[in-house]
């Protein structure tokens, strides 16, 4: 398990580690998790991005999975609803 608190630490660490799974928050100190799932799709890179946050507007939902997120979900959920969203 990798740990990045900044969207700059996020694309630093996706680019060079090669992770097998991102969960990704939108609301990041520096860029958003918006910005970090659309460089990483630019970029090419395919591994799955879920997307946790507490943004529950439907417009947040849907740009979030256009930009290229696997998958939104909403704060709060269970370990169990995200452990079967990861599977």
């Amino acid at each position: 398990v990798l740990l990045a608190e900044t969207g700059r630490d996020a694309l630093d660490l996706a680019r060079n580690k090669d992770p097998h799974l991102i969960l990704l928050d939108i609301r990041l100190p520096d860029i958003s998790g918006f910005d970090v799932c659309r460089q990483l799709r630019a970029e090419g890179q395919r591994m799955p991005i879920l997307m946790l946050t507490a943004r529950d507007e439907e417009v947040d939902k849907v740009l979030g999975l256009e930009l290229g997120a696997d998958d939104y979900v909403v704060k709060p959920y269970s370990l169990r609803e995200l452990f079967s969203r990861v599977r």
